[in-house]
């Protein structure tokens, strides 16, 4: 006997299962999803960064749209990718430092510095191009958009004022060149960069350490203890003599020694103070400083007016 309830080649009814039908738990409920800790997360994106540059298919570049919209996915401020990406556009390409033992030695001959700051690039760095000529006593060297960069007055009356303007301020002009970029972050911010470019220091500080640590000292050295071993030849004490040579090329050395250790100190505490200027710039500029100051005709026109 057929069931009356239900025709050939219709489905069973609600609640009823035809025959050798077995339900399946796991359509009848969605699995779990797993949350992905903030640490695990930057983990997980920096190996699979890695994983898709060694495929063959792997895109040589992404599209800054596609950059924010993955931001959004992952659960990215895409406020901070909007100012990561304006610090990597605000990166300078350099030529390859000059190497070797002594000039590793003595420390790197690159110093940087960035930071977001208030204003569009075109405030920013018109206020950058007023404040370098009559602040810190640098020339325009050359100016693209976006970027500027400056090189030290070479006459005497402007080293002159450098020096006597005050001692923080001075430690710009041992660069080879200062290099600004700014970069827009959205409407109301800027990423500023500089770039301190001592290339031109760290050569003559191993130069210094060549000429006076090793040349100077071997023919200090030399010029003692030539004549003296030509006389002491053959003479009963030639033993004591030659010891006491010896002696004084050790101390000769050691003398050396701390030429080097003293040029390098130096340098090592220019590159500081050249790194404390960079971030004070940057702390004038993130706090709205480095404004036009006011002319000679306006300041006495206050005067006057009683500051109106």
């Amino acid at each position: 006997m057929t069931d009356s309830s239900s025709r050939p080649g219709e489905p069973p009814p609600a609640g009823k299962e035809s025959p050798g039908t077995a339900v399946r738990p796991a359509e009848s409920a969605k699995t779990p999803e797993v949350s992905v800790p903030r640490a695990a997360l930057e983990r997980v994106l920096a190996r699979a960064t890695q994983l898709q540059g060694t495929g063959a298919d792997a895109p040589e570049a992404i599209s800054e749209s596609r950059l924010l919209e993955i931001a959004r996915e992952v659960g990215i401020d895409t406020n901070h990718v909007r100012q990561a990406l304006a610090e990597e556009r605000a990166r300078s390409a350099f030529s390859e430092e000059e190497g070797g033992f002594l000039l590793d030695s003595i420390g790197p001959a690159h110093v940087d510095g960035q930071r977001a700051v208030p204003g569009s690039p075109i405030d920013v760095q018109a206020r950058l191009e007023a404040w370098m000529p009559r602040m810190e006593s640098m020339a325009v060297r050359r100016k693209v958009p976006q970027r500027v960069s400056w090189e030290p007055r070479q006459t005497a009356l402007a080293s002159a004022l450098r020096v006597m303007t005050s001692a923080n301020r001075a430690e710009l002009v041992r660069a080879d060149q200062v290099i600004a970029t700014v970069t827009p972050v959205d409407e109301s911010r800027s990423v500023v960069r500089f770039d301190v470019e001592l290339n031109g220091l760290r050569r003559s500080q191993r130069n210094l350490a060549i000429g006076l640590g090793v040349v100077a000292n071997a023919v200090a050295f030399a010029t003692v203890s030539m004549p003296i071993m030509v006389i002491a030849s053959g003479s009963p004490n030639e033993g004591v003599i030659t010891g006491g040579l010896a002696a004084l090329g050790a101390l000769q050395a050691g003398a050396g020694y701390a030429i080097w250790r003293g040029l390098k100190n130096s340098y090592r505490r220019t590159l500081a103070r050249v790194q404390l200027r960079v971030e004070q710039m940057l702390d004038e500029l993130e706090g709205g400083g480095m404004q036009e100051p006011p002319s000679l005709l306006q300041q006495v026109r206050g005067a006057l007016l009683g500051g109106k």
